[in-house]
C-alpha cells in the first residue's frame, strides 16, 4: 500500500474529504501535491474510476516527485484515472494542457502559497470547476526567514463573501482548509 507525508492537519482533510464524498465528487485537480499524500487520501474516498489530476513542480525538494510519481501509478493500479503534471501552474502550457483536461468537479489549490500566484491559480483553474478549495485559509503569522510567504488568507478573505462556503479549522490550527461553490 502507498504512503506518504500529508502537509494538512488530519481533521480538516477529513472534513474536506467527507464534503468531496457528499457532492458526489469523481474528477479531483489538486494544484501542489508535494509527496502525493493529500491527493493519496482524497482520491481514494472518490469512486473508482475517477479522474484524479495533479499539477507540481518537477524539482521540488528532490525528495518530492518520485512520491508523487509513485502515488500516480499506484492510483492507477487501484482503477482510478490519474496524472501528474509537472511544471509551473502559471505557464500558458501547463495552463491549457489542464483546461483540456477539465471540467472538475473539485479542484484544491495548495501551491504556491504567495498572493499572485494563488490569485492567478483561482483565475486559471477556478472556473474549470464547481467546487474550489484552498489550503492555508488561517496562516496569519510570519513565516521563516528564506521562505516565501503564505498568504492565501488574503486571497481566501477578498473571495468567500461572493460565493456559498465553508471553512474548515481545527481548534488552534494555523492551516485550515476554505471550501467555495462556483
Amino acid at each position: 500500500m502507498y504512503r506518504s507525508k500529508v502537509a494538512q492537519v488530519d481533521s480538516e482533510l477529513s472534513e474536506f474529504v467527507a464534503l468531496l464524498q457528499h457532492e458526489g465528487v469523481g474528477s479531483f485537480l489538486e494544484i501542489g501535491s508535494q509527496y502525493g499524500g493529500s491527493l493519496w487520501r482524497i482520491a481514494n474516498a472518490l469512486p473508482k474510476g475517477a479522474r484524479i489530476v495533479s499539477i507540481d513542480l518537477p524539482w521540488g525538494d528532490g525528495a518530492t516527485r518520485p512520491h508523487l510519481e509513485a502515488a500516480i501509478a499506484a492510483l492507477n493500479g487501484q482503477g482510478y484515472r490519474a496524472e501528474a503534471i509537472f511544471g509551473d501552474s502559471t505557464d500558458p502550457g501547463i495552463i491549457a494542457h489542464v483546461q483540456a483536461l477539465g471540467p472538475f468537479d473539485a479542484i484544491f489549490i495548495d501551491g504556491n502559497h504567495t498572493l499572485p500566484i494563488v490569485t492567478r491559480d483561482w483565475e486559471n483553474f477556478g472556473p474549470l470547476s464547481r467546487i474550489v478549495a484552498f489550503h492555508d485559509i488561517a496562516w496569519d503569522r510570519a513565516v521563516r526567514p528564506g521562505r516565501l510567504p503564505i498568504e492565501v488568507s488574503q486571497l481566501w478573505r477578498s473571495i468567500r463573501g461572493g460565493y456559498r462556503h465553508e471553512e474548515f479549522v481545527a481548534p488552534g490550527s494555523d492551516k485550515g482548509i476554505g471550501v467555495l461553490w462556483r
